[in-house]
């Protein structure tokens, strides 16, 4: 996959304040990009500055290898489904996505498409009044697509959402990838991003803690960091076991790699090496602070 997005030193101040601070990572084409932080670590500014609603950033980003400085280029090519979307109540889904076709000088005909697409397209004629939460995200993410474009911001799109409504979703993103769109989620739940994304993107306090794979994030789920008196007697005990990998280790911590839970780890470990604690590699658990 080629680069599609560059965010190049990024940053954004309000104030003495830094939103941003030097963001660097790209965006490959075709990929689905979650973007992960708690608040206030900068996810909004990013989403903000996309979406076109901040215009003053230092740095810079590229589509494509062209500057969207000053450009509308990737708002034209972009869809956006915000938290929350709002739309006229007393109208059907039908006649708001009608009026957003007429904003965008989209050709009505894609209306019923994009409808099916989001498997709304029995529900058409209701008023959005009638409609469910997750209906309204679906129907959010009908008119972000609605123009045809090959990249698509999503901020929370599965918050609020029962489980089979976040199925739904994660189907519907999916979908919508393999028929080759970019797809970016800025989200706080790991989990959702998990099911779905090909590439983690974390920040903290403005800056960039973490740009992996989650091919690789996976791989590195599996380490377990144990902290213990006496690691001789229990790093001799686990290397013999096949399920168990011991990747590092050192006077009061051992770091293995292994599909066993924690419990049947410890169950492997002598009682003389007396253990003090076990934890998932920081690597992953970080991500939920």
């Amino acid at each position: 996959m080629d680069d599609f997005i560059h965010f190049d030193n990024v940053s954004k101040y309000f104030g003495d304040n830094a939103a941003l601070e030097k963001v660097c990572f790209k965006i490959k084409k075709n990929s689905i990009v979650g973007l992960l932080g708690p608040n206030g670590s900068g996810k909004s500014t990013l989403m903000r500055i996309l979406s076109g609603l901040i215009i003053s950033w230092d740095g810079d980003i590229y589509l494509e290898g062209d500057s969207i400085r000053g450009s509308n280029t990737m708002l034209k090519r972009s869809g956006f489904l915000i938290e929350d979307p709002s739309f006229y109540e007393y109208l059907t889904a039908q006649q708001n996505l009608t009026m957003f076709s007429r904003l965008t000088n989209t050709d009505p005909v894609e209306i019923k498409k994009v409808l099916k697409k989001v498997d709304l397209l029995n529900e058409k004629d209701k008023k959005v009044s009638e409609y469910s939460y997750g209906m309204k995200q679906r129907l959010g993410i009908a008119q972000a697509i609605l123009h045809d474009p090959d990249i698509l911001f999503f901020d929370e799109p599965n918050n609020g959402l029962d489980p089979n409504g976040i199925s739904t979703m994660n189907q519907t993103m999916d979908n919508l990838n393999k028929e080759g769109k970019t797809i970016f989620i800025s989200t706080h739940i790991l989990e959702h991003v998990k099911e779905l994304c090909t590439h983690v993107i974390v920040l903290r306090d403005g800056k960039l803690v973490l740009d992996e794979s989650m091919e690789d994030l996976i791989k590195n789920e599996d380490r377990y960091i144990i902290k213990l008196n006496n690691t001789q007697i229990a790093i001799d005990k686990l290397k013999l076991h096949s399920a168990i990998k011991v990747v590092d280790s050192n006077e009061k911590k051992i770091i293995v790699k292994s599909t066993l839970s924690i419990h049947d780890i410890v169950s492997i470990i002598p009682l003389e090496s007396e253990i003090n604690s076990i934890s998932r590699d920081p690597n992953i658990s970080r991500l939920f602070r």
